[in-house]
């Protein structure tokens, strides 16, 4: 139950950030950020795998880029699910990816401990 709060509170923190720096994402209200984070969290679980295995020979043709390009799609994906939440633009969606993949390693060599 730890390990499942702690991602939602480091997820949502670094949405959080991420629609700070760029102006091409917007989130409402705190209440769109947690539904955002659950969804976004569930389609990680969920639709994250089932892209990669179908990707799989374009990721492996460049040499792995194309991940950034399926977590873009993830990301984008959630936006569009949760009302109040909207990202403008794919490059946009993949740039916001980028981000938050880079704050989620800050935020998790910081506070987990385990």
């Amino acid at each position: 139950m730890r390990r499942i709060s702690l991602f939602i509170v480091i997820n949502a923190l670094s949405l959080f950030i991420v629609s700070k720096l760029m102006s091409s994402v917007y989130i409402g209200s705190l209440a769109s950020l947690i539904v955002l984070t659950i969804i976004f969290g569930c389609l990680n679980v969920i639709v994250k795998p089932v892209i990669e295995f179908f990707s799989l020979p374009i990721t492996l043709l460049s040499l792995g880029l194309f991940s950034f390009v399926i977590n873009g799609i993830v990301l984008k994906l959630a936006f569009n699910i949760v009302p109040g939440a909207s990202i403008s633009g794919f490059f946009n969606s993949i740039l916001a990816a980028v981000l938050l993949t880079l704050a989620n390693t800050v935020f998790y060599n910081v506070l987990d401990k385990d």
